[in-house]
Parts: structure tokens; C-alpha cells; sequence
């Protein structure tokens, strides 16, 4: 498996990275699952009932086993483990044994999930597992999940502090476009965004509760509202909640649409108010 970030570093003083991510493995190959700490895993002895039981696997990558003390087993995919146990309980106590290992307990590869899915929390990866399974197990995608979602991961090596970030649009993962090529790793943190949601009342011919669009300006919002009514006043108000504290703030239309004044960006919450005007 490989995996290949793009990263694209902003100008100003905060990072940006705007990252894309995909895995490619050979057709017909799996990854096997390698145990870790914390990991219960069960070993299975033919004919050898005291010895076979469940291990958890402890802080140093090991189990106490039977007869042979404490075993290296962290990092090692079942069989492995199952080859080694094998050897050394045929070393010294047996002739031809049988084991067989299997995880029961899978706890040492965590992900993040957070935000609109049904059961957001703490998953543990089973082996290979992309983000469209993983959404899939927190029972999917809510009906008020946002345009966007994001990916941040946390590069493995020395020096590497920077988390990397991809987004990833809601709407492709929902049609399979997006998110079946994307290979989740421990400690990866995955966020579903929230619509982002404003207000309008008063002189426009539809008012009501729209989504907010990528860039969306008042302008643009009073348009998606089906525009202004002919008795509305040019001055509307925009009332916003910052920091807990409620304001109010004015824009001339006609100046913003001659071009004398800047056409604000909406925020999620925003109440747009388009009143009459007085002859």
C-alpha cells in the first residue's frame, strides 16, 4: 500500500494544506492485521485446553503465555504470532503442536469520528478499512451534514508535528464518487461539517432558512430568497451573534451594487431583515 499527500502551503503565517490521499494495493491482496497494545487476542491450543485461553496484549507489546513467560507479539499478524508460539512450545514442552490466534478484541488502532453521522465517537480499525466502511459502521451520514468533510491525520516519523488535512465533499461520498479509495490509519480524526444555516424576513419573496453556499454574500443570499419585494427599502439589516454578544449591522444595496461598498460574507446563524420602506 502507498499513500501520496499533496500539500500546499499558504502564504500567510498559518499552514494550509490542502491534501489529497489515496491507497493503491495489488488486485486481490488484503493487508494483513498486525496486533497492538491494548489488542485481546485468543490462542487456541489443539488438544492442550490449559494452556489456550485469552491475552491482552500489554503496554510492552507483550502477553504472559503459559509455560513460556512474556512473548514479543505487537506488530505481528496472527499467523505469525501463532508460528511463534508453535516454536516455542515445541522447543521445550511438546512434540507437533496446533495453535491457532485470533483477535477478539480489537483496540489498539483507534479513529476520530465527529460531527452529522448517526453515532459519531472512537472506532478501532480491523484491518484495512477505508472512510466510506468506517462511515458505514457509525451508521452514515446525517440529513444535516454539511458540504464538507474533513480528514486530518497526524504524519508518523520524526519531526513531524504538522497535521495533514484533505477535504472531501459530502454529496460525492454519499454517491460513491468520493471516500471508497481512502485508507484510514490509526489515529486519524475524521469531522463531518454541519450545514451551515441563515435567516431571511421581511420584503423578499421567500423568506425562510437556506443553506449558506462556499463564499455566500448578503447579496447572494437576498437573491437565493427569490430577491427584494418593490416596496423594500435599499438599507437591510443583518443581525449577528459574535462571541455570545447579538449586533446589528446596515448595508445600502444600491451602494453595494454600484460598487460603492463591499458586499459582506454571510456566517452561519446570520438574520437577514429586509423591511419596507417609507414614501
Amino acid at each position: 500500500m502507498r499513500f501520496w499527500w499533496r500539500v500546499c502551503v499558504a502564504i500567510t503565517a498559518t499552514i494550509c494544506f490542502s491534501v489529497a490521499i489515496w491507497a493503491q494495493e495489488a488486485p486481490g491482496t488484503v493487508e494483513e492485521y498486525r496486533v497492538g497494545i491494548g489488542d485481546v487476542i485468543k490462542v487456541g491450543v489443539f488438544q492442550q485446553e490449559e494452556i489456550s485461553g485469552e491475552f491482552t496484549v500489554e503496554p510492552s507489546g507483550t502477553i504472559t503465555f503459559p509455560l513460556l513467560g512474556v512473548v514479543e507479539v505487537s506488530g505481528m499478524p496472527t499467523a505469525e504470532i501463532a508460528a511463534v508460539l508453535e516454536s516455542l512450545l515445541e522447543k521445550d514442552f511438546y512434540v507437533d503442536i496446533q495453535v491457532k490466534v485470533e483477535v477478539v478484541k480489537y483496540a489498539s488502532q483507534p479513529v476520530t469520528l465527529l460531527g452529522e453521522v448517526q453515532n459519531p465517537g472512537t472506532y478501532y480499525l480491523k484491518g484495512r478499512t477505508s472512510l466510506t466502511e468506517l462511515l458505514a459502521m457509525a451508521g452514515g451520514i446525517k440529513s444535516t451534514a454539511g458540504p464538507v468533510l474533513e480528514l486530518r491525520r497526524t504524519p508518523r516519523g520524526e519531526g513531524s508535528e504538522d497535521q495533514l488535512v484533505m477535504t472531501l465533499s459530502t454529496a460525492k461520498i454519499l454517491t460513491g464518487e468520493e471516500g471508497q479509495d481512502v485508507v484510514l490509519v490509526a489515529g486519524d480524526v475524521v469531522s463531518v461539517s454541519a450545514k451551515q444555516i441563515y435567516f431571511i424576513t421581511g420584503e423578499v419573496a421567500r423568506p425562510g432558512q437556506y443553506e449558506i453556499s462556499s463564499g455566500m454574500t448578503l447579496v447572494q443570499a437576498i437573491s437565493q430568497a427569490g430577491g427584494v419585494g418593490k416596496f423594500a427599502s435599499q438599507v437591510v439589516e443583518l443581525h449577528r451573534d459574535t462571541g455570545g454578544e447579538k449586533g446589528i449591522l446596515s448595508f445600502d444595496l444600491s451602494r453595494i451594487r454600484k460598487g460603492r461598498a463591499t458586499d459582506p460574507a454571510i456566517l452561519s446563524g446570520d438574520t437577514i431583515i429586509v423591511k419596507r420602506r417609507f414614501f
